[in-house]
């Protein structure tokens, strides 16, 4: 199965939430242009999304078109909310696609213990002499069976891959029941410790961005890290959307749990589409039940003290038009420690200039490869 990325960052919808998640699905290269953009005139809130994408998906799978399918559901999937009975069904019914549809792919489905579950993996091996592995990892709301064709552009080139599902994602979350962790060197120690890997490189995609760095500095068996996109600080960039004077109310309100301004703060961010997903799927996510606790773990997600830490090459991607850019300079410069700090901000003429350069995957996988290929000489 040969994966090609199409490129170009295209205006589905008027919302820009919902519009990147079309985008996000397109740009795996499963889903026809005119279907979505034709599927896009009946979405205009969750709810819509949910019924759309899991419609198109069961049209799809009638059809045998697994990974179509798949992704389709994995979109519905997204927009049904933490709080939504469908979610667990629509979660089975994706993977079961995904499984379909990678039937005779060379994938090895393994599952490392960690705690009272296991941590979901895909590993890849290579038919060349191997260069070493990559150990990848998603973040706030992946699927490691959609980050499958990221893979093949590093297999293809002589690395061994390993992909896992951690605490707060995917298999881990839906079928353990283990909640995200900031201290994302527990769960990389346990697959490094399973699979007897001594030298790896690392790269965290979206939240996964944290996630990485995070473990970098604690776990030096990580030989090279890729900061993939970078999340210097998560909480900030959350309130970033709010107007001054809100952001300061929410950090003097932090001090009383119990105030009635959480509950007018939750009515009020589920007027924004983006906020209101973004609190909700981090409820499921951290296995928490009120705003004021959302945004108290939320706050555990910064790199400012613990990048001193990381002694690794690191790589660090942002797109222009990425919210989480504005930190890109603080991030580099608190590396100081770092073997090296490589970087690139992609930029809009790219179509690379969102997060996780959805709309040109490609050139970003492409930019990690060779990276990763310039520490080997």
């Amino acid at each position: 199965m040969t994966f090609e990325f199409p490129i170009g960052y295209h205006d589905f919808h008027e919302n820009n939430l919902l519009n990147f998640q079309m985008n996000r699905w397109y740009t795996t290269g499963f889903l026809s242009y005119t279907e979505l953009e034709e599927a896009s005139k009946s979405i205009h809130s969750f709810e819509d999304s949910k019924k759309t994408f899991k419609e198109l998906g069961e049209k799809a799978i009638k059809n045998d078109n697994w990974l179509t399918g798949a992704t389709y559901l994995r979109a519905a999937e997204f927009f049904s909310l933490g709080n939504d009975p469908e979610k667990k069904l629509l979660y089975t019914a994706c993977i079961e696609a995904y499984s379909k549809a990678y039937r005779d792919e060379p994938i090895i489905y393994e599952k490392v213990p960690y705690d009272e579950g296991y941590l979901p993996v895909m590993r890849l091996m290579t038919d060349k002499p191997s260069k070493g592995f990559i150990l990848l990892h998603g973040g706030y709301d992946s699927f490691i069976q959609e980050l499958y064709p990221f893979c093949k552009t590093f297999v293809a080139k002589g690395y061994d891959v390993i992909m896992f599902e951690g605490p707060g994602q995917g298999g881990a979350l839906n079928e353990y029941g283990l909640t995200l962790t900031h201290e994302w060197e527990k769960p990389v120690s346990k697959i490094l410790d399973y699979y007897a890997i001594n030298d790896v490189t690392l790269i965290g995609i979206s939240l996964g961005g944290y996630l990485a760095a995070r473990a970098a500095a604690y776990e030096k068996r990580i030989g090279r890290v890729v900061l993939y996109d970078i999340i210097y600080d998560f909480y900030k960039a959350f309130i970033s959307k709010f107007p001054k004077t809100l952001q300061l109310m929410i950090g003097f309100f932090m001090f009383f749990e119990k105030s009635a301004f959480w509950k007018k703060a939750e009515k009020k961010v589920s007027d924004n589409l983006f906020l209101h997903w973004l609190i909700l799927q981090g409820y499921h996510v951290y296995g928490v039940h009120s705003i004021h606790h959302y945004i108290k773990s939320m706050k555990k997600y910064h790199t400012k003290k613990i990048s001193k830490y990381i002694i690794q090459d690191t790589l660090l991607l942002a797109g222009e038009d990425d919210i989480y850019t504005h930190f890109f300079e603080k991030q580099k410069n608190a590396l100081v420690q770092a073997k090296s700090v490589s970087g690139r901000i992609f930029t809009k003429s790219e179509s690379a200039s969102h997060h996780c350069q959805v709309g040109n995957v490609q050139l970003a996988l492409d930019y990690i490869l060779e990276w990763i290929e310039s520490k080997r000489r």
